[in-house]
């Protein structure tokens, strides 16, 4: 049996379009997974702190989130850090956070309690910021943005 040549070019066709569709579709299903337990690793990577060290930073920044949002919005915040509520629990149990958080310098020194230093400490938050992003949760990204500037 005889193919034609123009029939082999459509299916051509028809095939790369299928590929790109899915590749299309699998990159937006990683870009939106959500942060569940990656946001841990992906900041122990790229600050080479403990897992203890970053559960204990983003609790803090968690706490002085809270402190400056208004409830929805913390909530929608709060949803994209795994075990928030515990890891809010956490910092205030082991004395990380031990008194009010007024302001950014305030939490960047709080950090210095899981010895984290101040050069590293100024960079968390921001990076939790682009995390958010780089998540597809440009709403929460926004949201923390507004509390760190």
């Amino acid at each position: 049996m005889r193919v034609s040549r123009g029939w082999r070019d459509d299916s051509r066709v028809v095939f790369l379009v299928c590929l790109v569709t899915v590749l299309i579709l699998h990159t937006d299903a990683v870009a939106a997974t959500p942060p569940g337990r990656a946001i841990v690793a992906q900041l122990q990577d790229e600050f080479g702190f403990s897992e203890g060290q970053v559960r204990g930073a983003l609790g803090a920044l968690l706490v002085f989130a809270r402190d400056r949002l208004p409830k929805p919005d913390f909530d929608d915040l709060a949803k994209r850090i795994p075990n928030a509520d515990d890891i809010m629990q956490e910092v205030k149990l082991h004395g990380i956070v031990n008194g009010p958080l007024d302001d950014l310098d305030d939490y960047e020194a709080t950090l210095s309690n899981l010895g984290i230093g101040p050069q590293l400490a100024a960079q968390f938050a921001p990076a939790v910021v682009k995390y958010l992003g780089a998540a597809g949760y440009y709403r929460e990204r926004d949201i923390l943005q507004r509390v760190i500037d």
